[in-house]
C-alpha cells in the first residue's frame, strides 16, 4: 500500500527566511546606531574624538593614548578664536591670531561729510536761451551772425525782406500827414471861431482826435515790430527827411555801407540778439522765405549753465534747497561748485527719481570763450546733506551687526578682542562717524578693520551654542 505525503500549507512561514529577514534588519539597525554615535561623538569633538599627535589616535611608546594637542593653541586644531562667556574672542597663541588676518587701526578725528551721490546733466539756463523768429513773413535778405559766434545784446542776426513791414511804415508816414492836416484845419476855424457855426468846430476837433489815434496805432504796429519810432521825432522833419530816416530804421551803419540809400527798400526788418551769448541754432539761408514766428536763430547765454540731478526717492527727504552741489562731468577731472536752486514738486513717473537744478558759472565772460561746461553732457554729482566739524571715525569694515545692535572690535588683552555697541552716524566713502559708545569697556583708541567679521561670526557662534540665537 503506497502511503501519501501531505504537502504543506501555502501560508505556512519558511523560518529560515524568516530568520535571515530579521538579520537584515538587526543589521540596518546596528549601522544606524553606530552612525548616529559617530556624528554625535563627532560634534562634540569637533572631529577630533580626543585624539592628537602624528599617530592618528593610536598609543604612545608607553602604551598609553597620546594626549590631543590642539594646534594653533585652538580646541580641535583649527586654528579658530574661542568666544567666551563675557563675548569678548580669545586666541591662545599669536600664530592663530596671524593666520587670521585681522589688523588693528587707529581711531581717528577728522571732519565728516554726508553725501548723496546722484547723476545728471548739463542744461541750458532756460531762462537764458531763446529761439529768434520773425513777426512778419518774407525773404531772408542778409545773413550777420553764423553758428558759433559770439554776440551781444541788441547785434543784428540776420535782416528781413517783408512787404508787411513797408506797409506798416506808409502807414505811420500817411497817418502823420493826416494828423496834420487836421490839426492846420481845427486851428483855422478856431482863428474865425465867431464866423463859423459851433457844429463845424465839434467836428474838426472830433476829426483831430481821430487822426491823432490813427498816428499813435501806426507808431505801436511799428513799435511791435522791433522798430525804435517816436512821432515827435518825425514831426519835425519834412516828408523827404522822414522817407529819408524811416527806410532804414533799426539798421546798423554797417549794413547799410556801401549801399545806394536812395534805391534801398524800405520792407527790411532786423532781427536782434535779445542778450549776450552764443549763437547755437540757425536755419537762415539768403534768399530763402521764412513764415512768422518760425525759428531761425537759437542764441543762449552760456556763462551760467543748468546742472540737472535725479535723486533716487529714498534720498528725496535728504535734499534741500540751498545745499552744497559738486559735478564732475564725464571724462574730466574739472568739478564744479553750486547749490541746489530749485526742487521739483513730483516725482518722474518714468525714472522714479526726483529731479533738482543748480545754477553754474561757466566762464567770466560769455563772449570771451564758451567755458568747460557744454549742453547735454552727462556726469555725476555729489550733494552734501550733513557736515561734522570734527567727529570720531572708524574704517566702514570696522563697524559690525552682531543680531542686536552695532559693535567695533577693539583689543582687551594679549589676542583677546572685546565688542562695543556703538551708535554709528555720518558716512563718507569708507569711514564711519562713530555718534556713541558704550559706557563699559576697554578704551576705543583701536579698532579691528580687517578681519572684524571673522570675530563677528565667532561671538554668533557663541552665542548659538548657549542657545541665544
Amino acid at each position: 500500500m503506497q502511503r501519501r505525503v501531505k504537502s504543506p500549507s501555502r501560508l505556512a512561514v519558511s523560518w529560515p527566511a524568516l530568520l535571515a529577514a530579521a538579520g537584515s534588519w538587526g543589521l540596518s539597525l546596528l549601522t544606524t546606531a553606530a552612525l548616529v554615535a559617530v556624528g554625535w561623538l563627532g560634534h562634540s569633538t569637533h572631529w577630533t574624538f580626543g585624539l592628537g599627535g602624528t599617530h592618528g589616535g593610536g598609543h604612545g611608546a608607553h602604551g598609553q593614548a597620546a594626549t590631543a594637542e590642539p594646534r594653533d593653541g585652538q580646541p580641535g586644531g583649527h586654528g579658530q578664536p574661542e568666544g567666551q562667556a563675557d563675548g569678548s574672542v580669545r586666541f591662545t597663541s599669536r600664530d592663530a591670531l596671524e593666520r587670521t588676518g585681522i589688523e588693528l587701526v587707529p581711531v581717528e578725528q577728522r571732519a565728516m561729510v554726508s553725501e548723496v551721490v546722484v547723476n545728471g546733466v548739463v542744461a541750458y539756463d532756460e531762462r537764458r536761451i531763446a529761439q529768434l523768429s520773425t513777426r512778419v513773413p518774407g525773404s531772408i535778405w542778409r545773413v550777420e551772425r553764423h553758428l558759433g559766434d559770439h554776440v551781444r545784446k541788441g547785434d543784428v542776426l540776420l535782416v528781413i525782406d517783408s512787404q508787411d513791414v513797408g506797409q506798416a511804415k506808409a502807414d505811420f508816414l500817411n497817418a502823420l500827414v493826416v494828423h496834420e492836416s487836421r490839426r492846420e484845419q481845427l486851428a483855422i476855424l478856431e482863428e474865425v471861431r465867431g464866423a463859423v457855426m459851433g457844429r463845424q468846430l465839434r467836428e474838426a476837433r472830433a476829426a483831430l482826435r481821430e487822426s491823432r489815434n490813427h498816428l499813435v496805432n501806426a507808431e505801436q504796429s511799428l513799435v511791435n515790430l522791433g522798430f525804435d519810432v517816436s512821432i515827435a521825432d518825425y514831426e519835425p522833419l519834412d516828408d523827404e527827411a522822414r522817407a529819408a530816416r524811416i527806410r532804414t530804421i533799426g539798421l546798423p551803419a554797417g549794413v547799410v555801407a556801401g549801399l545806394d540809400a536812395d534805391r534801398l527798400t524800405s520792407n527790411l526788418l532786423p532781427l536782434y540778439a535779445p542778450f549776450d551769448g552764443v549763437v547755437v541754432g540757425r536755419e537762415a539761408v539768403v534768399g530763402e522765405v521764412v513764415e512768422a514766428a518760425k525759428p531761425i536763430f537759437e542764441v543762449a547765454d552760456v556763462s551760467t549753465m543748468m546742472l540737472v540731478l535725479n535723486v533716487s526717492k529714498e534720498d528725496a527727504a535728504r535734499v534741500a534747497i540751498g545745499q552744497p552741489v559738486r559735478f564732475r562731468p564725464d571724462g574730466s577731472a574739472d568739478e564744479y561748485e553750486s547749490v541746489i536752486t530749485w526742487i521739483s514738486t513730483e516725482v518722474n513717473e518714468e525714472t522714479r527719481t526726483l529731479q533738482v537744478r543748480a545754477e553754474v558759472r561757466n566762464v567770466p565772460e560769455p563772449v570771451a570763450a564758451v567755458g568747460g561746461l557744454r549742453a547735454n553732457t552727462y556726469g555725476s554729482g555729489r550733494i552734501e546733506v550733513e557736515r561734522r566739524g570734527t567727529a570720531v571715525v572708524v574704517p566702514k569694515q570696522s563697524v559690525q551687526w552682531d543680531g542686536s545692535r552695532w559693535v567695533v572690535f577693539v583689543p582687551a588683552g594679549d589676542a583677546v578682542f572685546m565688542p562695543r555697541a556703538v551708535q554709528p552716524g555720518v558716512q563718507q566713502g569708507d569711514l564711519v562717524e562713530i555718534v556713541a559708545v558704550a559706557a563699559d569697556g576697554p578704551p576705543l583708541t583701536e579698532v579691528v578693520a580687517a578681519g572684524s567679521h571673522v570675530l563677528k561670526s565667532q561671538v554668533l557662534l557663541e552665542r548659538m551654542e548657549r542657545g541665544e540665537l
